[in-house]
């Protein structure tokens, strides 16, 4: 990663259920949509204990560490494989909380499902690891820890894939958003794959529209030309706080 630009802001303070993405209460029976022929994985911010299922129900899983892995099986009818429709409950002991997830098989990918931190512990968490950063740096250490692929258990990741329409040498799909409740902060993960036929040449300046993240704190490219059909990743890191803004960029010459 060469640099991050962030951005200057002139801003304006302002004063459902979940879903898998979002992170799994616990003790709130929760439905979630399962791949009915992958493997699923169940992700605890801390350590699993245990994993009740019914085989009954034709479920089957394992856990070890702070994953889960489940499964429907199938039942073979007139030779050919016969899948699962029907919910079933899972039971994840985690961090000596128990969640209780309805698996709903569907026609999806592998799913991986997240159990949340109670609120509190969360919040808590967070301001004691941002507390002594002054903002800047909080925005490099986020996107230090995006380019790792690797985030704290009391960060919420949502993986949920979402086309965004910039410009058309360029197609962009957000992948990932990334909450740290109690520092007011979020971080976006695009993919960006070149359509142009010759070379194209990427520039912080691009990202900074409400298509992309609004307001914008800082912009981050992987890589930062492209060759035709090559792709990069954008981190982008907003202020939740903050509702408008008018942005202009500082480059900071700095690498997470």
């Amino acid at each position: 990663m060469k640099r991050v630009f962030l951005s200057a802001c002139c801003l304006v303070l302002t004063a459902g259920p979940a879903v898998a993405g979002e992170g799994v209460p616990a003790e709130v029976p929760t439905m979630v949509e399962l791949s009915a022929k992958e493997i699923n994985r169940i992700v605890c911010p801390g350590q699993m204990s245990d994993l009740i299922f019914s085989e009954e129900k034709g479920l089957t899983g394992h856990f070890s560490g702070n994953n889960a892995f489940v499964k429907f099986t199938a039942e073979e009818v007139g030779g050919k494989l016969k899948y699962s429709k029907e919910p079933s409950e899972i039971y994840a002991v985690c961090n000596n909380s128990v969640y209780t997830i309805i698996g709903a098989p569907a026609e999806i990918n592998a799913v991986t499902v997240r159990l949340a931190l109670p609120k509190s512990e969360t919040v808590e968490k967070n301001i004691a690891r941002y507390k002594n950063m002054p903002l800047e740096k909080q925005a490099l250490q986020l996107i230090k820890e995006a380019y790792d692929g690797v985030f704290p258990s009391s960060y919420q990741v949502i993986d949920k894939a979402a086309p965004v329409h910039l410009c058309p040498d360029l197609h962009l799909v957000r992948q990932q958003v990334v909450e740290i409740e109690g520092v007011g902060l979020r971080l976006k993960s695009f993919k960006a794959t070149s359509r142009s036929a010759s070379d194209l040449e990427l520039g912080e300046k691009t990202f900074l529209t409400a298509a992309v993240g609004n307001p914008i704190l800082a912009v981050a490219i992987e890589q930062h030309n492209l060759k035709p059909k090559q792709s990069t990743r954008i981190f982008v890191v907003e202020r939740k706080d903050l509702l408008t803004a008018t942005m202009t960029t500082l480059d900071t010459g700095a690498e997470p």
